[in-house]
């Protein structure tokens, strides 16, 4: 439903509630709303579908993530979304050895609002409130919203779902409908994302069309225990061919459970003319290099890794990168993996002067993060 996609995903429709990033990009200046950042690769999970395949099991320092949000705030940072390549309640300070609960505190600290992506791991209780052993319910409370990923059910475990209050926090799901390729030639990952990616071509393949019943009565029984505001339901964007196909069986799946809550999110992959992304949302990889967005990785040429031709700058040097005149944040020639392209053509029209659309007066949930 297209309400649900504009409240809960990246549409750019929340950008016109932002007059003082409108005024600045038109004057050719850039100006960060949210920003993405991933703290860790380290996972524990190996999802056939994932687009970071390859991962060095890096972690950011806690002070160059610190001082990064610091230098976004002074030029009017308003939320911070953490997920990763990796699962991001799994960090650790490589340095400090500070867990996510101290990096929930110092966010929070700063008076920014916070989302959460995670698939979750182990629930523990505390004092009959259960939530992960990275992340007590005093921290689980000073989240704005938090998206599980329902990717447990691909490898046969319960996706982990702490018992979050609705009064402070969203709770939101999300399911990529895929093929699991499994690949036991390869030693880092175990499965591959695309039939391309294969080595040999006699390991078994579980199909997501065989597993739609399934995932149905899964659905179901997790919408029905946790309540979620909503569930993003996603073909698998690294296989284009499949997307129409995909989407059509996720619509079904939506409506057979309930199209006020679930909706199909659809994002074929489409080259950009210009994009002005990376101003208004940022994205703090574990590398310690900031990127335009979270999708270069889909890009062929990147090689399921946050690739070198994509950096905008490194995390230290972010105000000088936002010091400079606006420009394109990338070649315009090697995205052809985006799937931003609407919200990147949108920013575009923004940038040369088109009219505001009407807006209510009364924001949308999460409207600062766009």
């Amino acid at each position: 439903m297209p309400v649900l996609n504009d409240i809960f995903t990246s549409t750019g429709s929340k950008l016109f509630y932002h007059q003082e990033f409108i005024k600045n990009l038109r004057n050719g200046k850039g100006m960060p709303i949210t920003t993405h950042v991933m703290p860790t690769d380290v996972c524990n999970y190996s999802c056939a579908f994932c687009s970071v395949q390859y991962r060095e099991g890096d972690a950011l320092p806690f002070s160059i993530i610190e001082k990064y949000l610091d230098d976004l705030v002074s030029i009017g940072l308003k939320s911070v979304i953490i997920s990763g390549g990796g699962n991001p309640i799994l960090y650790k300070c490589p340095i400090t050895k500070r867990g996510f609960p101290r990096l929930i505190d110092m966010i929070h600290a700063k008076g920014l609002e916070i989302g959460l992506i995670t698939n979750g791991i182990k629930l523990i209780d505390y004092n009959g409130r259960r939530s992960y052993p990275t992340l007590p319910p005093d921290q689980l409370d000073k989240l704005t919203w938090i998206r599980i990923s329902l990717a447990g059910w691909d490898h046969g475990k319960d996706c982990f779902t702490p018992d979050i209050d609705p009064n402070r926090t969203t709770l939101g799901g999300s399911y990529v409908l895929h093929d699991i390729y499994e690949e036991p030639l390869d030693k880092k990952h175990g499965k591959v994302s695309t039939p391309e990616d294969r080595i040999s071509f006699d390991s078994p393949i579980r199909y997501g069309k065989d597993r739609i019943g399934q995932l149905t009565k899964q659905m179901i029984d997790w919408y029905e225990t946790y309540n979620p505001q909503y569930v993003r339901l996603l073909p698998n964007c690294l296989e284009p061919s499949l997307i129409q196909e995909r989407s059509e069986s996720l619509q079904k799946v939506a409506n057979l459970i309930n199209p006020e809550v679930f909706f199909v999110q659809v994002k074929p992959p489409r080259q950009p003319h210009v994009c002005y992304k990376g101003y208004p949302h940022p994205v703090l990889n574990c590398d310690g290099f900031v990127y335009p967005c979270d999708s270069v990785v889909l890009n062929k040429t990147a090689g399921h890794k946050f690739g070198s031709a994509w950096r905008i700058c490194r995390a230290q040097d972010i105000l000088e990168f936002y010091s400079k005149p606006i420009r394109p944040n990338v070649p315009n020639d090697i995205c052809p993996g985006c799937v931003f392209s609407d919200q990147v053509d949108l920013l575009a029209e923004v940038a040369d002067g088109m009219s505001i659309p009407p807006l209510s007066p009364k924001p949308p949930m999460h409207v600062n993060f766009v």
